[in-house]
């Protein structure tokens, strides 16, 4: 993505530059392409990627929050197993679910940002959530190994 703009710049330029050039008449049945014509496409083709990239990043948002939900789910089914835990076994295991809430709220903060970011920067927001997913999964399994049955 970072690369589109310079990309299109380039192409830009060469076209203008070939559109200068003396050009020989079309062979006949051929229609001349003219400096608009080549215009419109690269408008087209610009337009296009944007469109790929958001479809690109609303599928990413769905996924993060199709697996937000999912850890919400095993987060509950943690509590249900803590709740059994007792005395300083069960203070450790209630700093560590309110760690583990807390770092979750992070994520799904980081989630709505990214939905919500335009097409041209969710690049460097996806490598943040991905981050952040990676740090709370992490967070999670240590969790869920302190109350393993």
């Amino acid at each position: 993505m970072r690369y589109l703009a310079p990309c299109c710049f380039s192409l830009s330029l060469f076209l203008v530059a070939c559109a200068n050039e003396s050009s020989t008449p079309p062979v006949s049945g051929e229609k001349q392409v003219t400096g608009e014509d080549v215009k419109q496409k690269v408008e087209e083709a610009v337009e296009t990627t944007k469109e790929f990239t958001k479809q690109k990043r609303d599928e990413y948002s769905q996924q993060m929050h199709e697996q937000l939900e999912k850890l919400d789910e095993k987060i509950a089914e943690l509590e249900t197993r803590g709740a059994k835990l007792k005395d300083d076994a069960k203070v450790k295991w209630n700093a560590q679910l309110e760690d583990l809430k807390a770092q979750r709220e992070k994520v799904s903060e980081k989630a709505k940002e990214f939905s919500e970011s335009s097409a041209e920067a969710w690049e460097g927001l996806k490598k943040d959530l991905d981050i952040a997913w990676g740090n709370l999964k992490e967070a999670y399994d240590k969790t869920a190994e302190e109350v393993k049955e």
